[in-house]
């Protein structure tokens, strides 16, 4: 694994040996303060609003991107000392513009305290790191963060953490959800956990950007996306984006980490897998975008040995399945589409399309056929909405069947370190996200709506309302939960979106937040969770209140 790396980034080196340009990666992640996203869905600007993390230099062309991140909130006279860099500025930046140098660094931070009124629950988070941004002359960009944690978890983030239930996962999941996979106990009900991110990237003459990174990526213009989302922790990847025209094409591949257990439960080595990925948009006249996506994930070994990184899947202008069945592999393939039409200034409507596999006549037959496994999304948003600045609102609707991003060997499934790659439900479930969010000056206001219809699995006991023997604790899988094998399912018809435990799913907040540092968007906020989580067997229920000062660039999902 360490010599197929060894080659890739001596192959990324020749190729860049030669380059002319260089720019650096939007590092506004956070949804709720991202100030390049809401500016970049007006007709005609020929962005590929798609495709995130986006390029600076690429919004540089409509906008300046210091102007974007409402440096107007502070005007600064004068030089500034230590304390005022580090409420209203980079806390420290050089720049030589003669020699294209720059290197920006702030610092990174949680500091949380909040209530679960329903568990009578004392929360607080203590998220300490450091940012480093920069370039260096006309070839060279670059990026790194760190982050140290320790935490007290709402107690169904904590059920997640924890769980040992779920036979996928003997031990718990011992991940924090898109935060840190090195994770260990923090005296009795904490956690302490890290993460780190960062890339090189060279922009290769005009139109080639080649980048080596360890960190996330999304596609799709929703707030969720099922092609592949930053859901899951960060993973090691090299990418290659092409752009000419009105065309954006996307390359990437990753090296994904698999939890696994030996027979006698003793924790061995996780194994690795990888996944190839394609993705092609074309922006159609001046207001409609249209993507088409492609990947396989495959096992770093299976049954026939080790295979690595599979030099059949590298080149990133082949077709994946043919090269599939060229190779008779047992891999896990996936299709997908991404349409964008945008409507009037700042308005767009959205959808995404994903199949994993499907038969025509099945489909045609309604009758639920096991394999007909696929998902789609519709959604809007409008930015300034009523002609009103800084009101925003998006809300989309989510669908996918059972057994969609699964495989029957789970090694081989859309996942990482026991997260989904693309929506954090996995699959077999109806959701609707609507989201409101309105900015005066610093201060900021969002709430947001989750409702969901997921089918949970039974064992096998509840599954064939049988007396309790030796298979009682075996748990069959109704297509919801991505880290189970498809073989382990009863039949192959009538299986329907919410099968198993239907469960209801109910996720409400509201947060009022003032933007202190827009540099690293440092704010403090005051907010409230109100969650559901209930089905035939019972039902939770989950009050949380919390204040926070925190640096907030990179998306958490805790709405699941």
């Amino acid at each position: 694994m360490k010599q197929n790396f060894r080659n890739l980034m001596f192959v990324f080196i020749l190729l860049c040996a030669n380059i002319s340009y260089s720019q650096i990666y939007n590092s506004y992640q956070n949804n709720g303060f991202d100030p390049i996203t809401r500016n970049s869905y007006n007709p005609g600007m020929n962005l590929h609003t798609s495709v995130k993390p986006y390029r600076l230099d690429e919004i540089e062309n409509h906008y300046s991107t210091d102007s974007l991140v409402q440096r107007d909130l502070y005007k600064p006279y004068g030089k500034l000392n230590i304390f005022q860099r580090f409420v209203h500025d980079d806390l420290f930046r050089w720049e030589d513009k003669e020699d294209i140098i720059m290197v920006r660094v702030n610092p990174l931070f949680n500091f949380e305290f909040g209530k679960e009124l329903s568990e009578e629950r004392n929360l607080w988070v203590n998220t300490r790191g450091i940012m480093i941004e920069g370039q260096l002359g006309k070839n060279v960009a670059f990026f790194a963060d760190f982050y140290e944690n320790q935490a007290v978890f709402p107690q169904y983030i904590d059920d997640y953490i924890s769980d040992k239930s779920n036979p996928s996962f003997p031990r718990g999941r011992y991940v924090v959800p898109g935060q840190g996979s090195t994770i260990k106990r923090f005296k009795e009900t904490g956690w302490d956990y890290y993460q780190s991110t960062g890339y090189v990237s060279y922009n290769a003459g005009q139109y080639i950007n080649f980048h080596l990174g360890y960190g996330k990526n999304f596609l799709g213009d929703g707030y969720r996306s099922l092609l592949l989302s930053d859901n899951a922790t960060a993973y090691t990847h090299f990418k290659m984006t092409t752009t000419f025209w009105k065309v954006k094409y996307w390359w990437m591949i990753a090296q994904f980490q698999h939890r696994n257990y030996d027979e006698i439960g003793e924790l061995t080595r996780y194994p690795y897998k990888y996944g190839a990925f394609h993705y092609l948009t074309w922006n159609i006249g001046k207001r409609l975008s249209f993507g088409l996506f492609e990947s396989v994930i495959w096992a770093e070994k299976d049954k026939e040995g080790h295979r690595g990184i599979d030099l059949n899947y590298i080149n990133p202008f082949l077709f994946y399945r043919p090269v599939e069945n060229a190779i008779g592999s047992p891999d896990n393939m996936f299709l997908g589409a991404n349409i964008k039409l945008i409507i009037a200034k700042g308005t767009a409507l959205y959808s995404q399309f994903i199949i994993n596999e499907f038969k025509l006549d099945e489909l045609k037959a309604r009758n639920g056929w096991w394999a007909n496994k696929w998902g789609v999304q519709v959604g809007a948003k409008s930015y300034n909405i009523f002609r009103i600045n800084n009101l925003d609102i998006q809300s989309e609707i989510n669908i996918v069947r059972p057994f969609t991003y699964t495989w029957y060997n789970p090694i081989n499934n859309y996942g990482h370190a026991t997260q989904p790659l693309a929506h954090p439900l996995g699959a077999n479930f109806r959701e609707n996200v609507s989201i409101i969010r309105y900015r005066w000056k610093r201060w900021h206001i969002e709430m947001q709506s989750m409702i969901a219809i997921k089918g949970e699995d039974k064992n096998i006991v509840e599954a064939l309302e049988m007396r309790p023997n030796d298979f009682e604790n075996r748990v069959v899988s109704y297509g919801g939960d991505i880290y189970k094998s498809n073989q382990e399912r009863f039949g192959s018809h009538g299986h329907n979106i919410g099968q198993g435990y239907k469960t209801d799913i109910r996720n409400l907040s509201a947060e009022l937040s003032w933007l202190i540092n827009p540099k690293n968007n440092m704010n403090i906020a005051i907010g409230g969770r109100y969650r559901t989580y209930s089905n035939e067997k019972g039902e939770n229920v989950n009050k949380i209140f919390y204040v926070t000062l925190r640096t907030s660039l990179r998306n958490i999902y805790y709405d699941f």
